[in-house]
């Protein structure tokens, strides 16, 4: 018995789109191994590269002049005032535990070490 249906144009189109994208990345992938290819995008890479600094120079000198801070000026800010907030906590710790430890213990021995420099945090540095 012989197939009567009709052909149908989605499968049809499916075949089509497949056929063509095997096509296109088989010359996509040709192109793309040559070394002229690879040179272009490496000059376009640095053309872009050139062009983000060119503007984040243009837009600093601009906010200079606006009296305005800089993304990196902001970022400064930001972990300067991390850096408060942390030695902030651990200064209330400090408190918070030393008033605890000195009326549970008063008769302790004196303390002779010195505690390392990182945990007096970073005063030295501006």
């Amino acid at each position: 018995m012989a197939n009567d249906s009709p052909p149908d144009p989605a499968a049809m189109f499916r075949e089509l789109v497949t056929q063509w994208e095997r096509n296109f990345n088989a010359l996509a992938n040709q192109i793309m191994g040559t070394e002229s290819f690879n040179r272009v995008m490496q000059e376009a890479q640095k053309v872009q590269l050139g062009v983000q600094q060119t503007t984040a120079d243009v837009m600093a000198r601009r906010l200079a002049a606006l009296n305005m801070p800089t993304r990196e000026d902001v970022i400064r800010v930001a972990e300067k005032l991390h850096e408060v907030e942390r030695r902030l906590a651990r200064i209330e710790g400090l408190l918070a535990g030393g008033a605890a430890v000195a009326s549970a213990d008063a008769s302790a021995r004196p303390r002779t070490r010195r505690p390392p420099p990182d945990y007096l945090g970073e005063e030295g540095k501006s």
